[in-house]
């Protein structure tokens, strides 16, 4: 089965996709990652964008999560024995992989070179752009996408963080066909992950990605054996979130949590897998 992947190249989606890599290697034959920040800003009118909008704490937390796995990559390039839990691009480099980046995931040269790629399967792991008609149509098997909240509720962006934020008790790992809507696609499978006292939402996520993971693997497999059973969602009860505000990262931190802890960082760093569920 001739797999492409729609991701990026940062530690969650890695987390996402890692173990399915390993296991079907030789089918996956286009790998894109998006080069896209938030919308068509560059580095520095992004950062104020998100300082602005989603206020100082949140886009400091981002800028961590990215420069701390981004310089954890960067060592396992200089030192190759360090084995790589990091980088998706830096494995699909070792691996001698076909890989693209996408400003825009829907250019028409872009789309080109997916359906060059004659995938039955596209799977997009945390992709940050809309995938379109144009895409969707050229698998025969469909595309598929991980999502890390219980849909149809907590749709969009950051749902662990918008969970805590609400004190659910509950977050999710979700794998789902992509359609033209936003996460409004039928579920393949939906596992719950509750949320622990000690949680942060760098530890929740993380927790989902673990899961998430196990599930696509399983989900794939049903695929390509022609057993997949899926469900369409009850829309009906849909919730979708954009990106979190600054009254969010309030809340969450009036609730008791955080947005992420030094263990965090520490666990996945040196690999130390949390509870799951």
């Amino acid at each position: 089965m001739n797999i492409v992947i729609l991701t990026n190249d940062n530690f969650f989606c890695f987390t996402f996709i890692k173990d399915l890599l390993k296991l079907r290697k030789d089918d996956i034959k286009l790998i894109v990652f998006s080069s896209a920040l938030i919308g068509k800003r560059g580095t520095f009118a992004s950062i104020m964008w998100a300082l602005k909008k989603t206020g100082f704490r949140h886009t400091v937390f981002k800028l961590m999560v990215y420069g701390i796995f981004r310089t954890a990559g960067m060592i396992c390039r200089l030192l190759p024995f360090i084995p790589n839990h990091y980088s998706f691009r830096l494995w699909a480099k070792h691996n001698s992989m076909n890989y693209i980046s996408a400003a825009n995931i829907n250019n028409e040269d872009i789309v080109r070179q997916i359906k060059s790629a004659c995938p039955d399967l596209i799977i997009a792991a945390n992709m940050n752009q809309i995938i379109k008609k144009q895409i969707l149509a050229v698998p025969s098997k469909g595309c598929i996408n991980t999502h890390c909240g219980p849909l149809p509720r907590y749709g969009g962006i950051s749902p662990y963080l918008w969970a805590l934020a609400n004190n659910e008790d509950h977050s999710a790992a979700t794998i789902h066909y992509l359609d033209e809507g936003l996460d409004t696609g039928d579920i393949i499978v939906q596992e719950r992950v509750n949320v622990l006292k000690n949680d942060s939402a760098f530890s929740l996520f993380y927790r989902c990605c673990l899961l998430a993971s196990e599930l696509l693997i399983k989900a794939v497999d049903d695929i390509e054996a022609g057993t997949v059973k899926s469900y369409k969602q009850d829309l009906s009860k849909k919730t979708y979130f954009s990106w979190p505000t600054k009254q969010c990262v309030k809340q969450l931190h009036k609730n008791g949590y955080r947005l992420a802890k030094t263990k965090d960082f520490v666990k996945a760093i040196f690999k130390q897998k949390p509870r799951v569920k």
